[in-house]
């Protein structure tokens, strides 16, 4: 069922007239954004159709079992990436609403900033990047893939300052300042920051948009002191423990460290053409970034299984490489990875129902390997290794 046509004007005509009365000199109006293939856009404005896709994406569901940071264990209350991003959502959009930026793109931004995490977090990524340079494909990035596999894998046809904001989102690059990219915001630049990526010459291009660049700062500070607290519930450290410069400046727990994050921001950024901290909050961030850093993100019991990780993870490479080339169809990566999105994408595109009409596929084999491997939970990429090699399981424990 479609509206009438009539309707779909007035509508469209009331979000135009809601941004320009709300919206600020610094924002980033709907009607400028572009798809690489057009469509005909409905009522909606084009970030809300795409904070739609996302969100019913296949990546998006697999947020559910990707951890964050702590993956040697198993907990229902230590923050898996869907709590993450619904946190930078929240933060982002608040933020969005005071700053007079538009809100819907920033919740697009925000919801799939994420997605090209791999299993394992970023311990996980270091892994396979070594493996792709080793098989001649560049390194993998997290934003490089969140881009990736909503644009190329599911097909979803996202709009460029989405994706601009998704690729330049990375929060563990802790700027204090930061204006938007001059660079002018185009497809070819887009596809230029994408290959950089790849070859190691950038790591985290700045977005082109002031949403994009919000949902940066959001990214940190949904982040920083979470971090601390699931390592206090861990009983590894507390907030006892964190420097005496973050107390005084930030505060002494989760909650506190969030309200002078968000408050500072607002009080240095209002009005202004950049998003920034001051000098004083920017240090002590930069500290609990250092403290984090040395007592949670290279703890020993963190590092312990990466030796097992790697193992497993050459072990599902070279069995699914063999899989792919020699067209066993039966295999997970054909099941759970080409036909799985190739079903997906038909019920949009009916035009593309086989294998030789899904552009992806024409990639060569070692990107296909690459995404199977990245676009798995943690839990599956057990599953599938433990298949192949019971030996690869390691001992995690046990917090509720």
């Amino acid at each position: 069922m479609q509206l009438l046509p009539d309707l779909v004007n007035r509508l469209k005509r009331e979000n135009q007239e809601k941004e320009k009365k709300n919206f600020g000199p610094y924002a980033y109006f709907s009607d400028k954004a572009q798809r690489k293939v057009k469509e005909i856009n409905g009522y909606r404005s084009y970030f809300t159709r795409d904070a739609d896709r996302i969100n019913h994406s296949l990546s998006f569901a697999r947020y559910f079992d990707k951890t964050q940071v702590f993956f040697w264990l198993q907990s229902d209350i230590h923050q898996k990436r869907m709590l993450h991003v619904q946190l930078v959502s929240k933060i982002a959009r608040e933020l969005a609403e005071v700053f007079k930026l538009n809100t819907s793109l920033v919740e697009a931004i925000a919801l799939g900033h994420d997605i090209g995490h791999v299993p394992f977090g970023h311990d996980g990524e270091e892994l396979l990047t070594k493996i792709t340079e080793q098989k001649g494909i560049g390194q993998y990035h997290h934003n490089f893939g969140s881009v990736w596999f909503l644009q190329e894998v599911e097909m979803q046809n996202l709009t460029l300052p989405v994706l601009d904001g998704i690729l330049g989102h990375n929060g563990e690059n802790h700027q204090g300042k930061l204006y938007p990219a001059s660079t002018e915001l185009t497809w070819t630049h887009l596809e230029q920051d994408l290959e950089n990526l790849k070859l190691g010459k950038i790591k985290d291009p700045v977005p082109k948009t002031m949403e994009g660049i919000l949902v940066r700062f959001a990214d940190t500070i949904s982040y920083i002191s979470r971090d601390v607290m699931d390592a206090q519930h861990l009983g590894i450290l507390s907030f006892k423990d964190i420097p005496e410069s973050v107390k005084i400046q930030l505060g002494k727990s989760n909650r506190e460290i969030i309200n002078s994050l968000i408050t500072d921001l607002i009080q240095n950024s209002i009005d202004q053409p950049y998003i920034s901290y001051s000098e004083a909050t920017n240090a002590a961030l930069q500290d609990l970034y250092k403290f984090n850093l040395n007592h949670i993100y290279l703890h020993p019991d963190k590092l312990q299984p990466l030796p097992t990780i790697d193992k497993a993870m050459h072990l599902l490479w070279d069995h699914y490489y063999d899989d792919l080339i020699n067209e066993r169809l039966d295999s997970k990566i054909f099941k759970d990875h080409l036909f799985l999105n190739l079903n997906q994408i038909r019920t949009r595109r009916p035009e593309i129902n086989s294998l030789e009409k899904y552009p992806y596929y024409k990639q060569p084999p070692e990107i296909i390997v690459r995404d199977f491997i990245a676009g798995m939970t943690d839990q599956f990429f057990w599953s599938l290794s433990s298949s192949l090699d019971p030996t690869l399981e390691f001992e995690r424990k046990i917090v509720y």
